[in-house]
């Protein structure tokens, strides 16, 4: 296995684009490299739109959507793929026989049948057959799926969100089940920090967010966060836990690794300087933490990102 193979953990995207940002390919992309992907990506529509709505559709010929997927899997073979908008029965059949040929390991499918706004993306004949041939080569339907869930499916992007996630989970070696809650904590996670979620849990869980941020370098037990939004810790560890899965120690961690792994880049700090920057106690306690959390040392880190 060539190493463009093998623990790439690369995740190919095919479905529409959308100029927007929030969702099809450009979503998917941010979702990916998020999550700690690698994004591949095969357009199947250009859409002319914007936070109004879509006013085009250009359809991609499907030898136009073949190549696109050829050229990406002869050369750097998926971990999972992720498939969109179908917009006709050329693109479909692409995608048949892109699957039956390369036989890849996972597939997520998000049936993208409306718009937001109720508007009929997929006609009748080709949503039967889609359901009839390509839902048996698929690992994951998203519309199959029953899942304890916080946000508002119909808000843009959200369910295009979902599905890469998805995939780049199972891309990254997770079981199916593990996927699927793994994902749907991270849409709990990227709505509530958008401000789209309703509720006091929603509302203490992003004033946790900001206090982090504002925090972290000094206070990493829980206790603080807790007493400075007058609620328990274990109050504090159910609100958590329902928005996105993790504990209030998780947050704070994963939070203060992406601030150290940029710190450490830095060529104006040491990884002594760093250490004591973000409230260790010594180099060695700062070694502990960031090997537990990433399987490799800083030192480590830092020569593998030159």
């Amino acid at each position: 296995m060539s190493k463009k193979e093998d623990g790439n953990h690369a995740v190919l995207t095919i479905t529409g684009s959308d100029g927007t940002g929030g969702a099809g390919i450009q979503a998917d992309i941010r979702t990916i490299t998020s999550l700690g992907g690698t994004p591949l990506s095969a357009i199947t529509t250009v859409t002319v739109q914007n936070t109004l709505g879509i006013q085009e559709f250009y359809d991609l010929p499907p030898q136009v959507l073949e190549q696109q997927v050829e050229a990406i899997i002869d050369d750097v073979r998926p971990a999972a793929v992720k498939i969109g908008m179908l917009r006709n029965r050329g693109q479909l059949e692409v995608v048949l026989r892109i699957l039956r040929k390369y036989g890849l390991q996972w597939v997520v499918y998000d049936p993208v049948e409306l718009t937001t706004r109720g508007e009929r993306l997929v006609g009748e004949q080709l949503k039967q057959e889609i359901r009839k041939e390509l839902l048996p080569l698929c690992s994951v339907v998203t519309s199959q799926l029953r899942v304890e869930s916080l946000v508002d499916w119909e808000e843009h992007g959200v369910r295009g969100v979902f599905s890469a996630a998805i995939a780049t989970c199972l891309a990254l070696d997770m079981t199916k089940e593990e996927a699927i809650r793994e994902a749907m904590a991270y849409v709990n996670r990227q709505v509530a920090m958008a401000g789209h979620l309703e509720g006091r849990g929603a509302k203490l869980y992003n004033d946790l967010l900001l206090l982090i941020a504002n925090h972290c370098q000094a206070h990493s037990d829980v206790q603080f966060y807790a007493d400075q939004m007058n609620v328990s810790s274990h109050y504090l560890a159910q609100v958590t836990r329902r928005m996105a899965a993790v504990s209030p120690k998780q947050l704070i961690d994963e939070y203060l690794l992406k601030e150290v792994k940029v710190a450490l880049l830095s060529k104006d700090l040491t990884i002594q300087e760093v250490a004591y920057r973000y409230g260790f106690t010594s180099q060695s306690h700062f070694t502990k933490f960031f090997r537990k959390m990433t399987g490799e040392t800083p030192t480590e880190y830092k020569k593998s990102s030159l």
